[in-house]
């Protein structure tokens, strides 16, 4: 399967399409969000200490326009597993099916270059950005991982300033959200010598094109 499918939805003028799925569970410590289109494909995901707080940064990853008939139900144990061993740093075999809302040719590429960054490796919004098609489009890049819709699954964590220090975690630029992304890259096997990453742990994607 690929990394991301769209999911085939009837236009308005031959119908309605179904409503998205909206899901909350905790494990642990950590509340997590999950929105599900109709064949069960992951669309958004979110995570916080506060179950509102992740409900809320799920919500704000879609468009407005689906946002008015999503429906709750019970979360899936398996997505709700995947999602929690990737935040504990554990090893997850099996990905759950996603689905990007967006056409951005621009974004998919993107999105799938951030999912073949390894475990314990970080690589830059400029490396990503050339990768993607030129190092100008670094700013897009930034763009792009601030408003991710699928945080964990599409580990937009491992992407830092050239700088190789954090940098900002979750769209907000807030202190916490550099902590909790600092805590995900230790987690994960990156090394830090104060608050820069190792250039050891630098990854490369010029050869994942």
């Amino acid at each position: 399967m690929p990394l991301f499918y769209l999911p085939l939805r009837a236009s308005p003028k031959h119908g309605k399409s179904q409503p998205l799925i909206l899901s909350t569970a905790k494990k642990g410590d950590i509340w997590y969000a999950t929105v599900t289109d109709e064949e069960g494909a992951l669309v958004a995901c979110g995570f916080s200490t506060a179950r509102k707080a992740a409900e809320r940064s799920v919500r704000g990853s879609l468009p407005k326009t689906l946002t008015q008939d999503i429906v709750h139900s019970s979360a899936s144990p398996h997505l709700i597993d995947a999602l929690h061993k990737i935040y504990s740093g554990e090893r997850c075999d099996r990905l759950p099916a996603t689905a990007l809302l967006s056409t951005s040719k621009f974004l998919r590429k993107t999105y799938e270059l951030t999912m073949r960054i390894p475990k314990g490796k970080v690589t830059t919004y400029g490396r990503l950005a050339q990768s993607a098609g030129s190092r100008g489009l670094s700013r897009a890049v930034g763009n792009a991982m601030a408003n991710n819709p699928l945080p964990l699954i599409v580990p937009c964590h491992r992407v830092v300033p050239s700088t190789l220090r954090v940098g900002n975690y979750g769209g907000a630029g807030s202190t916490a959200g550099s902590r909790t992304k600092r805590a995900l890259l230790i987690r994960e096997g990156v090394k830090f010598d104060g608050e820069k990453i190792l250039e050891s742990c630098v990854w490369d994607p010029t050869g994942a094109r």
